[in-house]
């Protein structure tokens, strides 16, 4: 056989092909994007947690060092919740007539704790994954009814934990202090 009889045949895809090539592909994003959404949402919970337990820790560090609650200046109690950075949650019924501070004045700067802060007690505070403040309920360590508690709204947004719950409602995070 000659060498210049063979021919090289090349095969184009058609429309028909290229159809089916993009809905399979189609197919497998909508398979694949819940997961990856799931995913995602499970990654910000992790985070908030834990960025929970470091603002209870910090506070409990707090405690311990100054002798004092961080309920106001050196033990006052004129402070009733703490925010961190961030948009304050709609919802929340912390501090029935008392001030809200920031808690950077307890864990990052002493505009509360007087001679004996040792603070930082953070490495830093930021918002919560969906960009909201976390709370803490300080009256809680003064009022029987309440619980001092560190809380996330949730991806909502919206606190719809009652300060007097040991258990998060709605998507709400939280950590009950001692």
């Amino acid at each position: 056989m000659d060498s210049a009889a063979v021919r090289k045949t090349v095969i184009r895809p058609g429309v028909l092909e290229a159809l089916v090539g993009l809905s399979v592909l189609v197919a497998l994003s909508g398979v694949l994007m819940p997961a990856v959404g799931e995913e995602v949402a499970e990654s910000r919970t992790v985070a908030a947690l834990g960025d929970l337990q470091a603002i209870s820790e910090g506070l409990a560090r707090y405690s311990r060092d100054t002798l004092f609650l961080p309920t106001g200046v050196e033990g006052r109690t004129n402070v009733a919740w703490l925010y961190g950075p961030g948009a304050i949650p709609a919802g929340h019924s912390f501090g029935h007539g008392g001030e809200g501070r920031p808690l950077d004045d307890a864990l990052l700067v002493n505009a509360m704790g007087g001679e004996r802060w040792a603070g930082p007690y953070v490495a830093g505070l930021s918002a919560d994954p969906w960009g909201h403040a976390y709370l803490v309920n300080a009256d809680g360590w003064l009022t029987r009814q309440e619980q001092p508690l560190v809380l996330s709204a949730g991806p909502d947004g919206i606190v719809q934990t009652p300060d007097d719950a040991w258990e998060p409602s709605g998507d709400d995070l939280l950590v009950v202090l001692d």
